[in-house]
């Protein structure tokens, strides 16, 4: 198999790396003898496995699980990543077994275990989801590795998933709150809407902005009045971020909201609704906003203009600059 590794060279060209995929396909038994030697207990011959684990998208796949088995069991953990970059990518799960326990080996590095966790997420989200819970919930475990496991999760949405990322809003390590917060935006399911309005009141505000987003983003008019509400009922402080946030739903639910803070005592919360409504050109706010065209703020009565003209409740002809 010379004619293999001389087309192996690190300046290969895409035509080069393809003529030798072509020739490994060609010649199986050659090549599972080529792995064998290369891969043997006692080769040191890293250079040659990191060329054969380039072209394993292009081998077939009896070749390429060939290579994923024994880079899986390879003594170097940076060959050991590749093999479980492959599987990833090739979505095989043959070696599911064996990447368990890669997983469950806390002495592992972080990278092993990391892509051990997205392969059986991905492949076999249902026999492995246990143990993915069982992960993140683990507070001994590296945070790194509970946050990935709350990323794998994502991709099995059963009761007992929403049930522990629910229960993990709760932990006391803020970036696990993070995360499961970004994971139940993502998953965007009606089952979380209690959770992420309970998150609405986290200490953290990258957690709450993540609870904002998911109900907002939500298919989901329950979700959407919930979040009104929360946004009528918190403090001035938090009801500017917030506005900032729904308003580009552009949900009648949420807009009805904002025009009862064009009336808040605070300046800042009038300005940023009244730069919300002209960002969301809202009709039904035309009464609401004209009297803030006499606001005491310069800031809140030029939003006003702008937001009347959108909303076709003042002519531009009018304005007077």
């Amino acid at each position: 198999m010379k004619s293999l590794l001389e087309h192996l060279s690190v300046d290969s060209t895409p035509q080069e790396r393809r003529e030798a995929a072509d020739r490994a396909n060609m010649n199986p038994d050659e090549f599972i003898e080529l792995l064998d030697n290369t891969f043997s207990a006692s080769s040191s011959e890293s250079d040659t496995k990191h060329r054969i684990l380039d072209l394993v998208d292009l081998y077939n796949t009896r070749l390429a699980l060939s290579v994923i088995e024994r880079a899986l069991e390879d003594g170097d953990s940076r060959i050991r990543v590749r093999g479980l970059q492959a599987a990833y990518r090739s979505q095989v799960d043959s070696f599911n077994a064996i990447i368990q326990n890669m997983l469950l080996d806390k002495n592992e590095q972080f990278d092993i275990r990391k892509w051990s966790l997205h392969i059986l997420g991905k492949t076999d989200p249902r026999s492995y989801n246990k143990t993915i819970r069982t992960t993140a919930r683990d507070s001994s475990e590296d945070v790194r590795i509970r946050k990935e496991a709350v990323f794998a999760l994502t991709e099995n949405l059963e009761d007992e998933t929403i049930g522990t990322l629910c229960a993990l809003l709760g932990d006391p390590d803020v970036e696990i709150r993070q995360s499961v917060a970004w994971a139940l935006c993502d998953i965007s399911s009606p089952d979380t809407i209690n959770c992420l309005l309970a998150a609405l009141e986290d200490p953290d505000e990258t957690v709450r902005d993540w609870a904002i987003r998911g109900l907002r983003d939500m298919d989901d008019s329950r979700a959407l009045e919930k979040l009104a509400d929360a946004v009528l009922a918190s403090s001035a402080e938090e009801q500017v971020r917030m506005i900032r946030l729904v308003v580009e739903k552009r949900s009648e639910v949420i807009l009805r909201a904002i025009v009862v803070l064009l009336d808040s005592p605070a300046v800042e919360v009038r300005r940023v609704a009244a730069w919300a409504m002209g960002v969301s050109p809202y009709p039904p706010a035309v009464a609401s906003l004209k009297p803030l065209l006499d606001d005491d703020d310069d800031e809140v009565s030029s939003y006003a203009r702008v937001a009347l003209v959108r909303s076709g409740g003042l002519d531009p002809e009018d304005l007077r600059i």
